[in-house]
């Protein structure tokens, strides 16, 4: 078996355009692409890997969010949809994609998700949820997936823990990918612990085993094909200097060419090689977990930055299309969602380790679209409808009841029509009448 290797663009001895061929080309590595690559080339296939982001050590994992977000995430994290309101979609764009810069959450597909999916005769036949399943208990094997312990689990949560069952509802820590959590709560900026099961340390690295190679920092935008079949790919290497004129990769695959560069990015590649006609789906009927957040102010300490960023979450009402969870996040990025300005927005910065954060997301029923803009630039069209806002409207009453149930001192709840404070949920009373705009809410979402 050849010997697999990362390799990146100082790995190379000249500038020359590169010729690989294998048995399958993968483009992208993040949770899909690194999974297919473990699993072809532990079943002996020999397996190219294509990854426009860098590959980012676990040693080399920054403190600092900004430094993180401009390693690792997609366009600064400042990639968006637009619609009626702008929605951040954050991605990862390293090695390991997306899994190296999120909480480390992983949920089982619930069965009534699957149950829906059966009005597809195609995937209710060949893919029945007792097979899922096995998958599911296979992954909880291989990555560690767990809640997390006392040790770890943090203020941000026990709080949460305690406003959930206070409120008569059911919680649970979060099942994450996780071996032997420390609590540094750097999910966000890559576990610089090497305990988030992400897939630069996890499939990655086993595929590699297995003579995978790995190519990093080339970006792949055209497909090769002959005829209806495709037959690899091809895409440029990148580079600092814009003068530069960095090599080609030209990747040939005898087997299959796997595209799994995201919701986003992959209809992107296709429409961009002719996928792509009047009546096609490609780039159509996107989807996203839009979700917003309520901050609240404690009288004792919470210290966002120690413990599990993710471990508590209530799925009571996912049949409403709706889920809780902690929030954990540094001041650098939560102070955004501070109150004030001036001298009362730099008190509420000196009191960040009182603040705690949890969030709701919504299952959303709107479609959008995915597309090159007249400059090239990545579009995602999107709004949420308003049967969603609504959903999200009553998500975030819920979380303002559940910050007072827990021992808030204030809440900031963060939507145009209530007041930037409030300290009693009476005053949150208006929210019900607001209108279901999605300019009201701060939303984000991740793919």
């Amino acid at each position: 078996m050849a010997a697999g290797a990362i390799i990146g663009r100082g790995d190379l001895s000249s500038d020359a355009s590169l010729r690989e061929s294998c048995d399958v080309a993968i483009v992208g590595s993040g949770a899909a692409g690194a999974t297919v690559a473990r699993v072809l080339s532990e079943a002996g296939l020999d397996v190219v890997i294509l990854e426009e982001g860098p590959y980012v050590p676990p040693s080399r994992h920054p403190e600092d969010l900004y430094s993180a977000m401009k390693q690792s995430w997609r366009d600064l994290s400042m990639q968006v949809a637009r619609g009626k309101s702008i929605i951040p979609v954050l991605q990862g764009r390293c090695v390991g994609g997306t899994t190296v810069i999120n909480g480390a959450i992983i949920h089982r597909l619930p069965e009534p998700i699957h149950a829906a999916w059966g009005d597809d005769k195609g995937i209710a036949e060949r893919l029945p949820y007792r097979d899922f399943a096995r998958v599911f208990d296979q992954l909880d094997r291989e990555l560690g997936v767990a809640p997390p312990s006392d040790e770890v689990l943090g203020e941000n949560n026990r709080l949460m823990e305690k406003a959930v069952e206070g409120l008569g509802m059911s919680g649970n820590r979060i099942r994450r990918s996780v071996v032997g959590c420390e609590g540094s709560a750097q999910c966000l900026q890559g576990c610089p612990n090497q305990r988030k099961q992400a897939m630069h340390v996890t499939y990655i690295p086993r595929a590699v085993s297995q003579g995978a190679r790995v190519f990093h920092g080339c970006k792949v935008d055209r497909i090769l094909m002959d005829g209806a079949r495709a037959i690899g790919v091809s895409g440029q290497f990148t580079d600092d200097d814009p003068m530069a004129r960095p090599p080609r990769l030209t990747v040939l695959a005898s087997r299959a060419v796997v595209v799994a560069a995201s919701a986003i990015q992959t209809p992107l590649i296709l429409a961009a090689n002719g996928f792509c006609s009047r009546k096609s789906l490609v780039g159509r009927r996107f989807q996203a977990h839009p979700g917003t957040s309520v901050m609240g102010k404690f009288p004792t300490p919470v210290r966002m930055w120690e413990g599990a960023t993710q471990g508590y979450e209530t799925t009571e009402l996912w049949s409403e299309r709706m889920k809780f969870e902690s929030v954990g996040v540094p001041l650098s990025i939560g102070a955004a969602r501070l109150p004030g300005f001036g001298g009362a927005l730099r008190a509420r910065f000196e009191e960040f380790s009182h603040i705690a954060q949890w969030g709701v997301q919504v299952r959303c029923q709107a479609m959008g679209r995915v597309r090159r803009g007249l400059f090239g630039q990545t579009v995602i069209q999107y709004t949420p409808t308003e049967e969603d806002v609504a959903i999200l409207r009553r998500g975030v009453s819920i979380l303002i009841d559940m910050m007072f149930q827990a021992g808030a001192e204030e809440v900031y709840p963060g939507v145009h029509g209530l007041p930037e404070v409030i300290t009693s949920p009476d005053q949150a009373q208006p929210l019900a009448g607001l209108s279901n705009d999605p300019r009201r809410f701060h939303c984000i979402a991740a793919h």
